[in-house]
């Protein structure tokens, strides 16, 4: 990457991460309160000064090119690094700042977070934004040292000494019927007809099938029949209102699913260890002002849903 001579320069970084983010010059004229030909100008300068077209037109999306792929988490890092200088020794004011938070989490867990957390944000007039990404246990470490991400949420995966993580939950499982089966409306569910029951089963990673399994295999002997596998519990969840499948996922996403698709929430009938779900972040930025706000805010939303979730 060229050397950068001014704060104009670095403006024109700021478009560049605020256009890959996006796809689109309009969003990122908006999220940088500029007009969309301030945008393109300085994506000019930035072709002229790096020598590379940076975006392609794909369809309505601006596609990054390898080059851009090639700068874009150092050029993430870099600003960021800047962007909380003067904040080192300051509070975070939400209010006030117009930093982008990045946050890895699963589909269960962006379906919880996000409604509650934008809720908070718009009632408490935060200007901070929020970008969700989905991402797999085992790239957790890989993409928050490369700036893509600030934390992650997930089960337990270990990590090298430069990320940090705490415990913020342990999840129970519960199993989910539909009025299909006779369980539902009887409210009992025994070990025998848990194990000659077909079921759902969301894909999962290795690791992530070994924590979720670890309690399930080897009931008396019998594994579970499994009937579908899918690959989101939202689609298995309307799988089991129309049928007599079981699916057993953690309860306080089931909950929720429950409640949207007319089924009914068990207890396993057996007993099942918790599942570890942890928060990791960049050890060395632990203590600026921006990431201990943002850990707080995290873990009070998650540590309420796992409450609102207890049977």
């Amino acid at each position: 990457m060229q050397e950068i001579h001014s704060k104009g320069d670095l403006n024109l970084f700021r478009v560049l991460l605020a256009v890959a983010d996006s796809g689109s010059t309009i969003e990122a004229a908006n999220q940088l309160h500029l007009s969309q030909s301030a945008v393109s100008h300085a994506l000019r300068r930035l072709r002229e000064m790096l020598g590379d077209p940076l975006f392609v037109k794909h369809g309505r999306q601006l596609v990054m090119t390898a080059h851009t792929r090639s700068i874009l988490p150092r050029v993430r890092s870099a600003l960021d690094e800047l962007a909380t200088t003067t904040l080192r020794h300051s509070a975070f004011d939400p209010t006030r700042s117009a930093m982008t938070f990045r946050c890895g989490l699963r589909d269960a867990l962006e379906f919880l977070l996000m409604p509650t957390l934008l809720q908070r944000a718009r009632t408490q007039h935060w200007q901070v934004r929020f970008h969700s990404q989905r991402v797999l246990g085992e790239d957790i470490e890989a993409r928050i040292l490369a700036g893509e991400l600030d934390v992650a949420v997930n089960l337990e995966y270990p990590v090298s000494e430069q990320l940090a993580s705490r415990e913020l939950v342990r999840e129970q499982l519960s199993v989910m019927v539909g009025p299909q089966h006779p369980a539902y409306h009887s409210g009992q569910l025994s070990l025998d007809d848990y194990a000659k029951a077909e079921h759902v089963l969301v894909t999962l990673t290795e690791r992530e099938r070994s924590l979720v399994e670890q309690d399930l295999l080897g009931l008396q002997g019998q594994q579970r029949r499994i009937a579908l596998h899918c690959e989101h519990y939202h689609a298995a969840a309307q799988v089991v209102a129309q049928t007599d499948l079981l699916l057993t996922m953690p309860r306080s996403y089931a909950q929720n699913l429950a409640r949207l698709n007319g089924n009914r929430l068990l207890a396993l009938p057996f007993p099942s260890r918790p599942i570890p779900v942890r928060l990791y972040w960049r050890k060395s930025l632990g203590q600026e002002p921006y990431m201990r706000w943002l850990l707080a805010e995290l873990e009070a939303l998650l540590r309420g849903m796992q409450s609102a979730a207890a049977p």
